[in-house]
């Protein structure tokens, strides 16, 4: 088995080159990770229109997947746990430490299935494969749920986040979709307080005074989006694994988180690296 090393609490897959084809990877793995890398690198002269969150997420998908041969200029590593990692290094950047100071990165976890621990999970990956010790801001876009189901959930994914915050990684937490009393439920319970609602304008075209209201009492930033609540199904997902791994052994897969990170140069407000993380499960 090959090395490993832990930085932060993280575990690095460095130097774990066992590399014995997609099927077989596929067939005894039980997790997957995709980076598809910097996506603002990506050549679209020819695009005639900008892709949607969802499109944009399974052209890295597919991208990363299709390059995936020893052959190509990507990589196949497993980690601990049955776990493998599929990358392309030609879109694959880490920031350098020298020009850390002058970045800020935000990341947003869609969390697909309802585990409160793959928000560290998700986190974690993204710093590992960034190379940074912690992000400014973090994200969280839940499933559409309805009722009292839906604020106890938020209520677990929000205790693990505060976690992270205790511990340095995140400096802002943020919420997306929140109507202003789901937003005012969760304010008076959390004990650190969202200062982000992410609102998708799809929605509603204007946004609501109530929420308005009470966000500027709070100090809570109001910012839009377009991301859709299903941006990656597992339907999708398998279909993308079939068209790039020509396999049988893509049957089974399911997502189970997914995140976008941003990095922007602080004084210019430049976005200088944009990525797709995915994680799944095999049943």
């Amino acid at each position: 088995m090959a090395n490993e090393s832990v930085t932060n609490g993280l575990i690095s897959s460095e130097g774990i080159t066992e590399r014995s084809g997609q099927e077989q990877a596929l067939k005894f793995a039980k997790t997957l990770y995709i980076h598809g890398g910097n996506i603002s690198n990506w050549n679209r002269t020819r695009r005639k229109s900008t892709p949607s969150p969802s499109d944009e997420l399974l052209e890295s998908i597919g991208t990363t997947l299709c390059s995936w041969l020893p052959a190509n200029n990507n990589e196949q590593e497993t980690i601990p746990k049955r776990a493998l990692r599929c990358i392309n290094k030609s879109f694959v950047e880490r920031i350098e430490r020298g020009e850390r100071e002058h970045l800020k990165i935000s990341v947003k976890i869609f969390a697909i299935e309802l585990q409160p621990a793959l928000v560290k999970d998700a986190l974690f990956r993204v710093m590992c494969e960034l190379g940074v010790e912690s992000v400014e801001t973090l994200f969280l876009a839940l499933p559409e749920m309805s009722g009292q189901e839906s604020l106890q959930v938020l209520k677990e994914f929000w205790e693990e986040m505060e976690c992270l915050f205790d511990s340095g990684y995140v400096s802002d937490l943020g919420v997306c979709d929140l109507d202003k009393s789901m937003l005012e439920k969760l304010y008076q319970w959390a004990r650190i307080k969202p200062g982000i609602n992410q609102v998708n304008l799809a929605s509603c075209c204007v946004m609501p005074k109530d929420l308005v209201a009470f966000s500027e009492k709070h100090d809570i930033q109001l910012l839009t989006h377009a991301d859709p609540r299903d941006i990656l199904t597992k339907e999708s997902l398998e279909q993308a694994l079939t068209e790039s791994c020509d396999s049988s052994q893509v049957q089974g897969w399911r997502p189970v988180w997914a995140l976008r990170y941003s990095v922007l140069v602080k004084c210019r407000g430049v976005i200088k690296y944009k990525g797709y993380i995915v994680s799944c499960e095999q049943d």
